[in-house]
């Protein structure tokens, strides 16, 4: 059978090498040293991501840009779910 979908990404790979050095060479409090360092450093960069106004700005709008999108997809879901039910009614047969 053929793989299907995206090739699976290998888990590390964006680990920068120097970091997997480091780690690699570390002992117990070393490494907890260094996932306090990448908690903080995660802390710190969601805060700098909450703060940025160009990044809000950009996702209101492709809120707004996509928002025709949604609003047809919510649509055609409610037209088939009330033909589903018309068809239901007549006697037909729908499956899901």
């Amino acid at each position: 059978m053929a793989n299907r979908g995206r090739p699976k990404k290998r888990a590390f790979e964006d680990v920068p090498e120097e970091f997997k050095v480091l780690a690699n060479s570390s002992d117990r409090e070393e490494l907890q040293s260094l996932i306090s360092q990448v908690a903080c450093n995660q802390v710190e960069l969601l805060k700098l991501k909450a703060e940025d106004q160009d990044l809000a700005s950009a996702k209101e709008t492709a809120r707004i840009a996509g928002q025709q999108y949604s609003d047809g997809t919510r649509v055609n879901r409610q037209k088939l779910e009330y033909c589903k039910i018309l068809l239901d009614d007549k006697g037909g047969h729908t499956k899901g």
